[in-house]
């Protein structure tokens, strides 16, 4: 990946607020804590996705709204956005992307 390229990931959830806003920033602060800056992540609701996402990480009730709005991007489903140990699975992906 290149350093000029900005990695998209998105949480998704209903309305794009509560659940997603808090996984999306325990998910910064892992990225951060690792050392990766050219990450984007962001909240919004599952109807409001794009096709530009690379990642979208949604609970599994979700997934497949998510999987139609957005074909291409890696989903990711979780049963809690607050803890779940699928975060450090992502994080590591980011990293082994940027080896």
């Amino acid at each position: 990946m290149s350093a000029d390229l900005t990695t998209l990931v998105i949480f998704a959830c209903d309305a794009g607020m509560g659940s997603s806003a808090m996984g999306a920033t325990i998910l910064r602060n892992k990225i951060k804590a690792a050392g990766i800056t050219d990450v984007q992540v962001v909240n919004k609701a599952v109807a409001d996705l794009a096709s530009d996402a690379e990642f979208v990480i949604s609970h599994r009730g979700l997934t497949d709204r998510a999987v139609h709005m957005a074909p291409d991007a890696v989903h990711i489903s979780v049963e809690n956005f607050m803890a779940t140990p699928k975060y450090d699975e992502v994080v590591e992906t980011l990293k082994s992307q940027r080896a």
